[in-house]
């Protein structure tokens, strides 16, 4: 299964980049995205790539991929459907703290 997230590539400046999900292993889910949503504060420091280098550590989102200022792939705020996984999941709406992407595979404890 494909996926399409956006990524940070220069400071100001994104693009969708697709990647390739593997499938899901026993203590994981993979979640559909319905709805992310974007910090005015913490993300428009990311986007025009001035988050301090002191903050780095403490900037860094759980799942992001990357490093500041970029090229990075960030976010927190992931709303979704869980299509894989556990059968009592299965079909939950879901928060996660993902960036923003369509498709996504994290530990099931990762969801709530």
């Amino acid at each position: 299964m494909l996926a399409r997230s956006f990524w940070l590539v220069a400071p100001g400046r994104g693009e969708i980049r697709t990647e390739r999900l593997p499938l899901p292993g026993p203590d994981e889910v993979r979640v559909r995205t319905l709805y992310t949503a974007i910090s005015r504060g913490t993300e428009s420091l990311v986007f025009r790539g001035e988050v301090p280098p002191s903050q780095y550590p403490i900037m860094r989102a759980p799942f992001q991929q990357g490093e500041f200022p970029a090229p990075v792939k960030y976010g927190y705020c992931n709303v979704g459907v869980i299509e894989a996984g556990p059968s009592a999941w299965r079909g939950q709406t879901v928060f996660c703290l993902y960036p923003h992407q369509d498709y996504y595979i994290v530990p099931a404890a990762a969801v709530t």
